[in-house]
């Protein structure tokens, strides 16, 4: 089964403008007018910016590199040191509860409004009573509606999310032309000073209205060209985002009566709740209360939109954690759920006490999560550039690592200013100290969890067996049991026919005194759910493997059979690399070419040559025969002997066939360096009993060459060189054609790191 690619850039567009366009526009004019007053509009150009310099790191992360896909965790883990990747999962799972208080709070202030308005409420803390009350309710109701798997496809929510995006603009449009209207003075005056600090406390407040960028990073495995699309969507949402709020807030602050809002900051409309700015400007709206009823219910269904998608980010983040085992195994049982009941519990539990508090500082606090996970993905950026050998696909940030560490700076600077925004006059404390101080606290727990449960749970053993219906779920038909020290033989397997190629890694195996390791891998797509499996179908799978289990064991080697459910083959295959600490991936090509296509040998081959922190072994099987006759090795200024003369002599051992070492040479003296490095192949050789034909050709048509001097031989090896440069695939070209249009069997070496 193959992952569903069928999302184009509509979807994912309207999918993160969808998670931008919710809360935020509604609830945080009064809160950005409140510090940065008339230059609201330029604090949120600030922090479209600070966002887009985070959407650039995940523009490059999830188009570039499909095996860490899934998320900001997921990346920051895999790039740097602990406990980076256990404080980005936890500074992501609080600020998504932050973010579903900031919209659980919004719905209580609208549907009582649309219900009832008026201005006499009972209070409990910082907001009146059924505020509170009503918010814990659709808290309540969509955690029920995560139990109960209502969730609408993501292609219904993109027509919903253009229709709710154009009403707001129509809105907006609406309220612009009532500025013009007759009525009583309205709107502020532009020319009131504004310091820097004001302004950035203003992109500080309102640089959570552009975090639902990452919903796109999410969706990149089910785009149909990653590469191109996911770029686009994320600069083209947080593009169409800032104009909707530009847009809005004029429209909102040009129809506030004036006397609200001038003496800024120590305006009547400053003093009031976040909300207010809004209510009290859509009253003057051409349209009257029929346009103020739409607006709330526009409010209503963008902010139930982005609490669904924040606490679904919340539970996700929470899972991921807890499947690595850095949070309790609890948080990733499903227990034939589509969610896991403990992860859902603790996200209601958290997001209903921050509903507790001011908008001011739920906004603040979320923000502050954000700025501090974006700062560890841009250092994942940095991270993972060293680390690579070439180029990745897909969108590039430029000048790195001085852009990455720009954005942190800024990222670091804009947190750090918040713990000034002021307090209104009915406040205890100001909103950015209570809001540090609560990161804070949710920092140290985090922590203080980390280094003295998570290292207890990480040092007690394997972890405990998953439920048998969770995605991504190993089914190990043998202990499960890895030793790091040995040299290790890896071979994923798509299909159950080649024992040629399970017979390789066998020798190699055998050999070199290692374990091998066979992987088959069901593949499902990511929208199935879990309970759809049909484990009749995995059962097959996993006789199919055993059976050429039993080809290593009969040659002595120790065989471990593993079968593994999960949605990208690749994604799993260096995975399992990294974690078992594999020496030698072993893959298998058939010699299937479609025409017109750029990529090499496929898409999961590709990637894994290019990425695979090992020995990479690619052999072609098409009209591979036992027993072996004629190995024709190529040597050249470029395709060296070393680790691939050990590989002839394995695959020479038993058969012992005649190893002709072709060395193809431009001139004398590289024809004298060739001939030296064979010769110590030939002592070596002859201490086996393995007979070597050296032969040198001097030529630079190094394809022709090696076309024609393979024709006749049972197998041609080469020792691949990397193509460095701007090409993306994962060989050469001369290798490429050579060994798609070798008519013997062909095998590539690439050595790794």
């Amino acid at each position: 089964m193959r992952v569903t690619r069928d999302l184009g850039l509509f979807d994912i567009t309207m999918a993160a403008l969808g998670a931008m366009v919710g809360a935020a526009i509604f609830l945080l004019v009064g809160a950005a007018y409140s510090v940065a007053g008339p230059l609201v509009l330029l604090s949120l150009a600030v922090a479209a910016l600070v966002a887009a310099l985070a959407g650039m790191a995940y523009a490059e992360l999830a188009s570039g590199r499909p095996d860490a896909s899934g998320g900001a965790y997921v990346w920051v883990r895999s790039a740097l040191p602990t406990p980076s990747g256990f404080v980005s999962g936890w500074l992501s799972w609080g600020g998504h509860m932050a973010a579903s208080a900031l919209s659980a709070l919004g719905l209580g202030i609208f549907l009582l409004e649309l219900v009832r308005p008026s201005d006499e409420s009972s209070f409990f803390g910082p907001n009146p009573l059924e505020v509170s009350l009503v918010a814990l309710a659709v808290l309540g109701l969509s955690a029920i509606a995560h139990f109960a798997r209502v969730h609408l496809p993501i292609r219904a929510l993109g027509r919903l999310t253009l229709g709710k995006i154009l009403l707001i603009v129509l809105v907006a449009v609406l309220g612009v032309i009532s500025v013009f209207q007759p009525g009583p003075p309205r709107g502020f005056a532009v020319g009131a000073p504004v310091s820097s600090l004001d302004l950035m406390l203003g992109a500080g407040v309102l640089f959570i209205a552009f975090q639902g960028f990452e919903v796109v990073a999410q969706l990149s495995d089910q785009v149909k060209h990653p590469e191109s699309s996911v770029p686009r969507g994320v600069f083209l949402a947080l593009l169409l985002a800032f104009l909707v709020y530009g847009g809005f807030f004029l429209a909102v602050l040009g129809n506030v009566a004036s006397d609200k809002l001038s003496g800024w900051p120590a305006c009547g409309g400053c003093l009031g709740g976040s909300e207010d700015m809004v209510l009290s400007g859509i009253r003057h709206f051409v349209g009257g209360p029929y346009v103020r009823v739409i607006v709330l219910i526009i409010g209503i269904v963008s902010m139930y939109g982005a609490l669904n998608s924040n606490l679904t980010a919340a539970i996700k983040t929470s899972f991921s954690m807890a499947r690595d085992r850095l949070l309790p195994g609890s948080f990733a049982r499903i227990g034939g759920r589509e969610v896991p009941p403990a992860a859902v519990a603790l996200t209601f539990v958290g997001a209903g006490f921050l509903v507790c508090l001011t908008i001011e500082t739920i906004a603040i606090l979320a923000s502050l999560a954000f700025l501090g996970l974006f700062a560890f993905v841009h250092a994942s950026v940095v991270a993972l550039r060293r680390g690579e050998r070439r180029s990745a696909p897909g969108f590039r940030v430029p000048l790195v690592p001085a852009v990455p560490m720009a954005a942190i700076a800024l990222n670091l600077a804009v947190g750090a200013l918040l713990w000034n925004y002021p307090a209104r006059s009915d406040a205890p404390m100001p909103p950015g100290m209570l809001a540090t101080l609560l990161g804070g606290t949710w920092l140290a727990i985090g922590l203080a969890y980390h280094w003295v449960g998570g290292r207890r749970g990480a040092a007690g053993g394997p972890a405990p067996p998953a439920s048998a219906a969770e995605v991504r779920d190993i089914l190990a038909t043998t202990e499960d049991h890895v030793e790091l020290e040995r040299y290790r033989v890896f071979l994923p397997l798509r299909e159950f026919e080649d024992e040629a190629l399970v017979e390789l890694g066998a020798r190699i195996a055998r050999a070199k005194n290692a374990e091998l390791s066979l992987l088959h891998v069901v593949e499902i797509p990511r929208n199935l759910p879990p309970k759809a499996i049909r484990f009749r179908y995995v059962d097959d799978r996993i006789r199919g493997l055993q059976r050429l289990a039993r080809i290593g064991e009969h040659m002595g080697v120790d065989t471990r059979p593993v079968v593994k459910i999960g949605h990208k083959v690749y994604e799993i295959i260096l995975d399992t690399i990294r974690e078992e600490a594999v020496n030698l991936l072993v893959m298998g090509w058939r010699g299937e070419r479609i025409e017109g296509d750029r990529r090499v040998l496929g898409s999961n081959i590709d990637y894994l040559i290019e990425n695979a922190p090992c020995d990479v072994i690619v052999f072609k099987t098409q009209g591979f025969r036992r027993p072996l006759r004629r190995i024709v090795v190529l040597t050249s200024p470029i395709w060296s002997l070393e680790g691939i003369d050990d590989l002839a002599l394995i695959l020479a051992a038993e058969d012992h066939p005649v190893v002709e070492v072709v060395a193809l040479a431009s001139d004398p003296s590289e024809a004298e360096r060739l001939k030296q490095e064979s010769t110590r192949f030939e002592g070596r050789a002859h201490e086996r009993g393995v007979t070597v034909e050296p032969k040198v050709i001097y030529s630079t048509q190094w394809e022709s060459e090696a076309l024609r001097e393979s024709a006749e031989a049972s197998l041609l090896m080469i020792r691949a060189t990397s193509p460095g440069g701007l090409r993306k695939f994962a060989l050469g070209p001369v290798e490429d054609r050579i060994v798609k249009l070798a008519k013997c069997p062909v095998l590539i070496l690439r050595k790794g790191t």
